[in-house]
């Protein structure tokens, strides 16, 4: 099943993905921080390596059309997140 993650963070829902078989063949996310942490989990092996764009309104998905099964979105978490204001 390839995936397309749009709002990918960084990285913890293509994770659950890979770990159901899923194969992510490329991701929209525009936080600087979350790209630069998904791009190193690129790097370290822990997912696989995809083209990650950082515009979802500049994002053409007309290439991936045949080839993408299923599009992913994630959710804003940056009030909830441990990282963020931390209120989860």
């Amino acid at each position: 099943m390839n995936e397309l993650a749009l709002f990918a963070g960084a990285g913890g829902g293509i994770l659950g993905g890979h770990l159901l078989g899923w194969r992510t063949v490329c991701a929209v996310e525009r936080d600087a921080y979350a790209a630069q942490v998904l791009a190193q989990r690129q790097n370290d092996g822990i997912i696989r390596t995809f083209p990650i764009w950082s515009d979802v309104c500049s994002f053409d998905g007309k290439p991936w059309r045949g080839i993408v099964d299923v599009v992913s979105g994630g959710f804003p978490c940056q009030d909830i997140s441990g990282a963020g204001k931390g209120a989860g």
